[in-house]
């Protein structure tokens, strides 16, 4: 059950390492490999890197387009391997999360996975906002409108190729676009509950948990209701962590 992960950068080299850090410690026995496609203007991503060259198969591809579908894409079409696990530059992975989610995968059925997040600040505060936020992704779920947290996403190159890749041009929502559109071809979603990710709270130091949990959730409605990229990059919806592409 051989594995391809693509991981999208952007000026990430502060936290990559620790990603990288993690998946070492996966101890993967399934062969797999590693392609960072990286957008930023300088080599600081590639110089992480190289410091992980003897210890995991991975290499650095460039992408003139700092878009995260986009990014995503490249890196799928390069993939050697059927089984395509996403990630975000800046989540650390939990013990055994990628073996218990693999094991959830066919190779031969349209399906997603996603895994349980975890805070790195951990305060009530943002315990209520994940409860809240896990309170809807299971409602959404009830609804057949599933959400997909691209900062983890495994699925096959079926699905992938299914779906022609992530639709591109999104600040938001590419990834629920992406597992909306799959669930209408009949693909199954899950969540892997045993094992978790530990997802970046830097967001945070700029607005709340709250707020950033409305933001997501203005995003989500926009993509249920079938709006794509096209027309909207003006509206960068309030989001304080990134900007509408130029595509």
């Amino acid at each position: 059950m051989a594995l391809s992960i693509v991981i999208p950068t952007l000026n990430e080299e502060k936290h990559l390492r620790a990603l990288l850090d993690s998946l070492l410690a996966q101890h993967l026995e399934t062969a797999h490999e590693v392609i960072i496609v990286d957008a930023s203007p300088n080599d600081l991503t590639t110089e992480v890197v190289n410091q992980f060259l003897n210890l995991i198969p991975i290499t650095v591809t460039k992408s003139s387009i700092a878009d995260i579908g986009t990014q995503r894409n490249i890196g799928a079409r390069l993939a050697q391997h059927d089984h395509l696990l996403f990630l975000d530059a800046d989540v650390i992975l939990g013990e055994g999360v990628i073996q218990r989610s693999l094991d959830r995968l066919s190779p031969d059925e349209l399906h997603i996975i996603s895994a349980r997040h975890r805070a790195d600040r951990p305060s009530f505060g943002t315990h209520t906002a994940l409860f809240f936020i896990y309170f809807l992704i299971l409602l959404a779920r009830l609804a057949h409108f599933p959400v997909t947290n691209g900062d983890f996403l495994l699925t096959n190159k079926r699905t992938f190729q299914s779906l022609d890749g992530f639709r591109e041009g999104f600040l938001l929502g590419e990834d629920t676009d992406f597992g909306i559109r799959a669930r209408s071809l009949g693909a199954r979603h899950s969540i892997e509950w045993r094992a978790s990710i530990t997802a970046s709270s830097r967001r945070l130091s700029t607005v709340s948990a709250w707020k950033l949990a409305v933001i997501w959730a203005a995003a989500y409605m926009r993509v249920i209701r079938g709006k794509g990229p096209t027309g909207t990059r003006k509206n960068d919806e309030g989001y304080p962590y990134g900007k509408w592409s130029d595509l």
